[in-house]
């Protein structure tokens, strides 16, 4: 089943993709090199952004907390609303995304644009840093406690290294309700984009089996831009005929195809892992309510539409935002057009969305 129409440029978006360097099929840069440009020009552009929008810092508190896990430590950052003593609030756990893919980084300056290319990959990228102030907004504004993971990177630690760190942060944050003003009754999600949203979508999966979340079940899941299947994965021939993204955005800018294969070889993880590609899981059933925004031109456009479409079939109260003609993570590199700003509304609609939704999980 080809949704190709959902591939064609945004026109507001075409003439700005055209503008682009032409996209790599390899990432081939040096890696330590690629790192320290992701972690100061792309995390710098997303601040310029988002810089006028940060609260004033009495509205707020945030803090660094080092956890263990296995074979050493990792920190988490944590975002509290300011209250009166007493007050409690709902709990996003949140795993940033990993940059997913050969980005290209744009500055505006008037009617001057100057481009720099850094090639990067998902699962390899990203830090505590490139959402931080996004993440400062968004607490304040929901009135939400955020817990920021700030997981370990492949390719010096493979899977399912990350994972496991991210659960780790998870349950660190049941341990901690008290300390961080948390009531799960009033909300226990978790949530990431791109290659951070595998880390939530699996430990959904594992948590529903896992007696430690017993009395603390999980009341809702955020996938953006998700990374749910490797492309190599053994899928039943039903659901391959719905994955035809890969094929109808092999040539899409910021990330294509060959970018999501190099990720998961750094990665190595087996392609029949349900924890790694998560459309292989035995069951979708007894999952938490599930919100998705999915890219039209987007190579993994088609396997976050069918895990909906699995969830939904499985009785899991499901919402997805799609984003037509739009490549993966456009929102970033394309943060004042229309079809962006309609992207971060809906980011903080879903959220409300499955608030509203803890009450009956």
């Amino acid at each position: 089943m080809s949704r190709k129409n959902l591939s064609t440029p945004d026109p507001e978006l075409a003439p700005l993709l055209a503008s682009l360097p032409p996209t790599k099929k390899s990432y081939a840069g040096n890696l330590a090199e690629a790192r320290k440009g992701f972690e100061t020009v792309f995390i710098e552009i997303a601040r310029s952004v988002q810089r006028p929008d940060l609260p004033a810092e009495t509205t707020y508190s945030t803090q660094d907390h080092a956890i263990p896990v296995d074979g050493g430590e990792i920190t988490v950052r944590t975002y509290i609303p300011s209250a009166p003593e007493g007050t409690t609030f709902p709990v996003l756990v949140w795993t940033h995304g990993g940059g997913g893919g050969h980005r290209v980084l744009f500055l505006c300056c008037m009617a001057d644009m100057r481009s720099l290319t850094i090639s990067t990959t998902g699962f390899v990228f990203g830090t505590l840093e490139q959402d931080d102030y996004l993440l400062r907004i968004v607490s304040v504004e929901l009135q939400l406690v955020i817990v920021a993971v700030d997981y370990r990177l492949a390719p010096e630690y493979t899977f399912p290294t990350a994972l496991n760190d991210a659960y780790s942060a998870l349950k660190w944050t049941v341990e901690n309700v008290k300390t961080l003003k948390v009531d799960l009754s009033k909300g226990f999600l978790i949530g990431g984009q791109s290659a951070g949203a595998n880390y939530p979508a699996a430990m959904a999966h594992r948590a529903k089996a896992d007696p430690f979340f017993a009395h603390s079940p999980l009341t809702g899941q955020l996938l953006q831009i998700p990374v749910l299947l490797h492309p190599e994965a053994p899928v039943s021939e039903e659901d391959r005929a719905k994955l035809t993204s890969y094929a109808e955005n092999a040539e899409a800018p910021l990330l294509n195809p060959g970018h999501m294969l190099e990720s998961y070889e750094l990665l190595k993880g087996s392609p029949s892992d349900p924890e790694l590609s998560i459309l292989l899981q035995p069951s979708f059933t007894n999952l938490p309510p599930a919100y998705f925004q999915v890219c039209g031109g987007d190579p993994l456009r088609d396997e976050g539409l069918l895990y909906a479409e699995k969830l939904k079939a499985a009785g899991v109260p499901t919402k997805v935002d799609v984003y037509p003609g739009a490549p993966h993570g456009f929102h970033l590199w394309f943060p004042r057009t229309e079809l962006a700003k309609k992207y971060d509304q809906e980011f903080r609609a879903g959220i409300r969305w499955l608030l509203a939704r803890s009450k009956d999980v």
